[in-house]
């Protein structure tokens, strides 16, 4: 059965915490821009052994947070990472050492790292591989690494929308024998909290499938719910992780500090039985107009605290997040429970009936904005009809 990994960044011991007192998934994806070396060297080795370290290269020439503390970051390797400047002895040594980082502490798998592209530029598949796929693959052939290798790909709706640019990613990734997996991560521009883009998510799901046709498994980073309509496509690892820069891939908490002004997100809390999170704001107008709040809203000790009338939410308090975390998982794990041959048509149920209860808010006087209301399921139904009666 596929495995649930908590994707760590900001407030990342909310996850830890979660794992440990939750048991709300399998593992977790280190994060090296919030923590720091000593950070991930202490956590428990049981942990690590079920975990992936994510070197996030994405920006090789940006070392902001804990990416500074790691001596085979490229910034700190090359004193100042350039492209031009970049040697192979650079990179060899780079590639040897975060390798050993890897081995040492005993994670599940050795990760290659790749670094992020916007649009589809053609050098891509050349640039990656000179950068950084050939010397951590020289580097693991020299170290008799016998853990598995998993590929980091991290692609854009663009490549991913354009059939001869995801075939020509396809074929190459698929060349290297070398290879156990590939840790895939999508970025789309202009995205909305939920993604409902009907050609994207679809081409998206098949591109997985065709990795696993090649018998690599896959593991999707930086997923939001769009991940209940991934486990159609066969992934052998979903994630999960606290606010929504790790629930949709942005380059931007890698790049340096500029003077753009960040606000404060509203507090949402995940309900299951609506596929999607509500302002916070809502839930008085939803007590209402259901029969009983307590068995419409995920049960779990965090629910208690969250409806006390002295209750002040607020996007610096974990309870929303560990609730999300046990409800989120357990939601996931029920379907993945489900054979996979059955598996999207059960899915498909569940959509239809989450569109129901939005409908049924609706109809009792409760109107969501956008990014509260179930506008996505309708995309996810008219995918799963399609991807069951032709692709499948």
């Amino acid at each position: 059965m596929a495995s649930i990994y908590h994707q760590l960044g900001f407030r990342y011991n909310w996850s830890l915490d979660s794992i440990e007192s939750d048991h709300t998934g399998e593992g977790i994806i280190c994060a090296p821009r919030y923590m720091t070396r000593s950070r991930v060297q202490s956590i428990k080795a049981d942990l690590r052994s079920r975990s992936i370290f994510d070197p996030q290269f994405y920006l090789p020439h940006s070392s902001r947070g804990g990416l500074a503390t790691y001596p085979f970051f490229p910034q700190v390797v090359a004193g100042g990472f350039t492209t031009a400047d970049w040697s192979h002895d650079m990179a060899l040594e780079c590639a040897d050492a975060c390798i050993k980082f890897q081995d040492d502490y005993g994670f599940s798998a050795i990760t290659v790292p790749t670094r992020f592209r916007e649009g589809m530029p053609s050098e891509f598949i050349g640039e990656q591989e000179e950068l950084f796929i050939t010397p951590f693959l020289e580097i693991a052939s020299r170290r008799h690494i016998t853990r598995p290798l998993f590929l980091q790909l991290i692609v854009t709706d663009f490549m991913i929308r354009d059939n001869l640019y995801r075939t020509q990613l396809l074929n190459w990734i698929t060349s290297f024998t070398e290879l156990k997996g590939i840790y895939l991560i999508y970025h789309v521009h202009n995205r909305q909290k939920q993604l409902s883009d009907t050609e994207f998510l679809l081409d998206l799901m098949g591109f997985i499938r065709d990795i696993k046709l090649a018998n690599l498994n896959v593991i999707v980073g930086y997923t939001n719910t769009e991940g209940i309509l991934l486990t159609c496509a066969g992934v052998d690892g979903i994630t999960m992780g606290i606010y929504e820069n790790l629930r949709m891939f942005s380059p931007d908490a890698f790049r340096e500090p500029d003077e753009t002004r960040r606000y404060a997100p509203n507090v949402r809390l995940y309900i299951p039985r609506l596929m999607q999170w509500v302002e916070y704001q809502y839930l008085g107008a939803i007590r209402r107009v259901v029969s009983n709040i307590n068995e419409y809203i995920e049960d779990n000790h965090y629910r208690v605290s969250m409806f006390q009338p002295e209750y002040n939410w607020h996007f610096a308090k974990p309870e929303p997040y560990k609730h999300f975390f046990i409800a989120y998982s357990n939601q996931l794990r029920r379907l993945l429970d489900v054979p996979e041959a059955d598996r999207c048509a059960v899915v498909l149920e569940e959509c239809h009936s989450a569109l129901d209860e939005h409908q049924h808010l609706k109809n009792s006087g409760v109107v969501f904005d956008q990014e509260s209301s179930g506008f996505h399921l309708t995309s996810w139904i008219s995918i799963l009809n399609i991807w069951m009666r032709d692709i499948r």
